[in-house]
């Protein structure tokens, strides 16, 4: 799950830049917005915006897993 918020998620949520005020760069952060992440990741499927960083279906199953086993954080 990192792997997948480093490669698609950072470059908007990260240290640098926090597009909507949302920052997902420590493990309190990632599990603050679980819920969101899932939703837009998975559900909605509306994030990354156009799927600007290439995140793959593998990828979205990846976060699914994760959330539905507890979104567990470093």
């Amino acid at each position: 799950m990192q792997n997948v918020l480093e490669q698609r998620c950072y470059q908007c949520h990260g240290a640098q830049l926090q597009m909507k005020n949302v920052r997902l760069d420590s493990p309190a952060l990632i599990k603050q917005h679980a819920q969101s992440v899932y939703q837009q990741v998975v559900v909605t499927k509306l994030m990354p915006m156009n799927n600007a960083t290439g995140i793959t279906e593998a990828e979205r199953l990846a976060v699914k897993q994760w959330f539905e086993a507890g979104a567990k954080t470093p």
